[in-house]
């Protein structure tokens, strides 16, 4: 249940537990890359990643992700096959960085600290002990679903693409641009961007751990009753993509559905010819599609 533990600073993965994983543990690096773009108040932290493979077996990356002294990006990282909102793997992480601290006490220092010859032998004998303690608590752990009926759920992005190039989007929350005028540009622009992004971080998943990702949950500090999560699905040889915030759940059922309802479209049982103008009707229908759902 437990595969591999690891701790990334930056644009770096200071330890991990099995190379292996290590692929799997990169594509938080894009999803760093990701936040600092997105992030409007620099408020959002990332919480949790979604795989699955061509078997449908789900692997979930869960994050503590901390903001150093000196403003750097902090990630401590545990794969497996957890539920959604497992307690106890959340009671694991919470563990991790508490023994890390112990150990190493300033955890802006954490990359001075990997340089030093005990620092793989030292997380080894945490990790080690970690397993022991939570192996036999998540194999027993009883998962069940909690909708918080004080979350309000919102739609702030939608995008379809096709092998990583951008087709069409639709940024429903003009927050996202920061600081930028909210010119018709701007948003044009934002939206190719992001769907950019996203479309990178899909292909590198796939690309070096051969599975695809699902979902990404973000923790906004500031928010704290509307997670942030962005759904990944396929239509045929098309990606679209769901940036929205609220309670998961009915935000995934709210996913499901607007799927379900563009694979209907026969434009999608086509092979992408480069031809954007074929999609431009949807744009209309994108905001018809989210209209109508009570969410």
């Amino acid at each position: 249940m437990i595969s591999a533990f690891s701790i990334i600073l930056e644009d770096e993965i200071l330890f991990c537990t099995k190379k292996k994983r290590y692929n799997a543990f990169e594509i938080v690096l894009f999803i760093d890359k990701l936040l600092k773009r997105i992030n409007p108040k620099n408020t959002w932290r990332l919480k949790k990643i979604c795989l699955k493979n061509k078997k449908k077996v789900r692997k979930r990356i869960i994050v503590e992700h901390i903001i150093t002294n000196n403003n750097q990006n902090l990630f401590f990282c545990i794969i497996g096959n957890f539920n959604v909102g497992s307690q106890e793997a959340s009671k694991m992480l919470k563990e991790f960085r508490k023994q890390v601290n112990l150990q190493f006490h300033k955890l802006e220092e954490l990359k001075f600290a990997s340089e030093e010859p005990n620092f793989e032998d030292i997380l080894k004998l945490i990790t080690n002990y970690l397993k022991d303690r939570y192996q036999e608590p998540l194999e027993e752990e009883i998962f069940y679903e909690n909708n918080r009926d004080s979350s309000q759920n919102s739609i702030l992005y939608t995008g379809i693409s096709s092998q990583g190039l951008p087709i069409l989007s639709q940024l429903y929350d003009k927050n996202l641009l920061l600081d930028r005028e909210k010119t018709k540009e701007n948003i044009e622009l934002f939206s190719s961007d992001l769907s950019a992004m996203l479309a990178t971080i899909s292909m590198n998943t796939q690309i070096r751990t051969k599975t695809k990702i699902k979902e990404i949950h973000i923790f906004d500090k500031e928010n704290i009753e509307n997670e942030k999560i962005i759904f990944f699905g396929n239509i045929n040889l098309y990606s679209l993509d769901f940036v929205a915030s609220g309670d998961f759940f009915k935000l995934r059922d709210l996913f499901k559905q607007m799927k379900a309802k563009l694979t209907l479209e026969p434009i999608f049982k086509k092979e992408f010819s480069g031809d954007l103008k074929q999609f431009k009707h949807l744009t209309e229908h994108l905001k018809e599609v989210i209209s109508e759902f009570d969410y």
